[in-house]
This record gives C-alpha cells, sequence and structure tokens, in this order.
C-alpha cells in the first residue's frame, strides 16, 4: 500500500487552508529581508520616511540644545513620536524615531505592534509576533539607580530597540535608519 498520496493531499489541503485563512500559517508565510524588515518597522511609527528632508508637514520643532550645537534638530508628530534629523546622503534627513512611552501613557504603541504591553516579557513577545525574522536580542546594564534592559535587533542597516526601566516597565522605543558608529 502506497501512503505518499495521502500524505502529499495531506499537506496540500494543509496549504489550501492557511491560503484560505489569510495565509497566517508558516506554509503561507515568506521571510523578509533585512531592508524590507527596516522599513516595516520604520512605518510602523510614523509614515514620514527615513531620509525625508525638512521640513515635514506635521512636525513641530523641539528647542533643545542639540539643534544648535549639531545641526540634529528634532521634531514631534501629532502622535508623540520624535523624529530626529542628521546628516545623512548629504542632506538633513529623518534618521532617527524614538516614542517616550511617558510621553503616551496607556494609550497604544503603534510601533513594532506593541499596543497596551508595558511590561519586558509582553513587549518583547508582541514586537517577536511583529517582526518574527528578527532576532531581538536583550541585556541587562547597570544604571545608577539600579539596573536597566535594553532589548533590540538588527533589521538590515538599522536596528530597533526598546528600552526598560529596573521593573522592566517599558520606557522607549528608538528605531535608527543605520549605524552612526
Amino acid at each position: 500500500m502506497n501512503y505518499i498520496p495521502a500524505r502529499s493531499a495531506f499537506a496540500v489541503a494543509l496549504f489550501a487552508a492557511g491560503s484560505l485563512l489569510g495565509g497566517a500559517d508558516a506554509f503561507a508565510q515568506q521571510a523578509r529581508s533585512g531592508p524590507q524588515l527596516l522599513a516595516a518597522a520604520e512605518q510602523s511609527f510614523s509614515a514620514i520616511p527615513f531620509g525625508a528632508p525638512k521640513p515635514q508637514p506635521g512636525l513641530t520643532r523641539i528647542d533643545d540644545e542639540s539643534c544648535l550645537e549639531w545641526g540634529e534638530c528634532t521634531y514631534v508628530d501629532a502622535n508623540h513620536v520624535l523624529h530626529s534629523f542628521g546628516d545623512c546622503c548629504d542632506v538633513d534627513a529623518v534618521v532617527v524615531k524614538l516614542i517616550v512611552v511617558a510621553d503616551l501613557g496607556d494609550r497604544p504603541i503603534s510601533a513594532l505592534g506593541i499596543g497596551e504591553a508595558r511590561s519586558m516579557p509582553e513587549v518583547v513577545d508582541r514586537v517577536g509576533r511583529f517582526l518574527p525574522e528578527a532576532k531581538i536580542d536583550c541585556q541587562e546594564y547597570p544604571a545608577a539607580d539600579g539596573v536597566t534592559y535594553t532589548c533590540g535587533a538588527m533589521l538590515g542597516e538599522g536596528w530597533f530597540q526598546l528600552f526598560f526601566d529596573g521593573s522592566r516597565r517599558l520606557r522607549e522605543v528608538r528605531i535608527d535608519a543605520y549605524h552612526f558608529t
């Protein structure tokens, strides 16, 4: 008796069922490359793309000393996403996006699929589901008031970082267009 056709039929049926259910299963998903991951992640912060020159509609400049000293100005949008402009490609362009959780309170964070999560395990889990191809690494660092935690992953030329306080509560979410080292 030959079982191969039955197994093949089962595999085809399983694949078809996944496709009919919206393609969310492993059969229907295709792994994204580093640049694709970076694009998806940075779009989750705001629609203003990395490399966009200033001024951009909908952004308000924050007066801080870095803008005067280094020319790397920061602007905020209506969703409290900070956009830092710096030297990129011979123009002053968006190179960093940052969310300070204290500025949002309990409101959902659209960036990286975080939503209302604030505890480190829940945030890392949600980000892992949003970017399943990313290899998220978490580190503990000594701080003046105990320890802090940083989790992040490389995304092509850029990367994201999640900053947590000593009680493992989310403080900031940051994405960089490229490595500044």
